[in-house]
């Protein structure tokens, strides 16, 4: 009977290492995607923000929009981190959102009107999500 119970016991402790390693694995795959943008300087931050920022503004025109999202298609293309990856989305109507990851143009900005860009930051720092929305017409 002493023998049994050593072995319960033996086996419950190798039961709770177990579980103890699998947690251990789950948190450290969970904090991968972290750890990958921490070690990104601020220099490095700022130098993949100046991509999109250059389109940043109020009154920007629509061949303008059209150079932003190919650069955003051309980031998405050259980036292997989802993190770094940008999608946009458009004020016009939801067939015109690059999603994040986009690899084409699904439709592309009118060249004859202006619109709004406003970026938007993750909590790394890092632009994740670009708004294009068309001027208002003024009156």
């Amino acid at each position: 009977m002493e023998n049994a119970s050593k072995a319960l016991l033996i086996a419950g402790a190798i039961l709770i290492a177990i579980v103890l390693i699998t947690f251990g694995v789950i948190i450290l795959g969970q904090g991968s995607e972290i750890i990958n943008n921490a070690s990104m300087s601020e220099t490095e931050v700022s130098t993949f923000n100046a991509k999109f920022t250059a389109f940043e503004g109020d009154k920007v025109r629509g061949s303008k929009v059209n150079s932003l999202l190919n650069t955003v298609v051309q980031n998405n293309l050259s980036q292997d981190d989802d993190g770094k990856k940008v999608e946009v989305g458009s004020g016009l109507n939801t067939s015109n959102w690059l999603a994040k990851g986009a690899t084409s143009i699904g439709a592309k900005a009118d060249t004859g009107k202006v619109y709004n860009v406003k970026c938007n930051y993750s909590s790394n720092g890092l632009i994740n999500h670009i708004t294009v929305t068309p001027e208002p017409p003024t009156t």
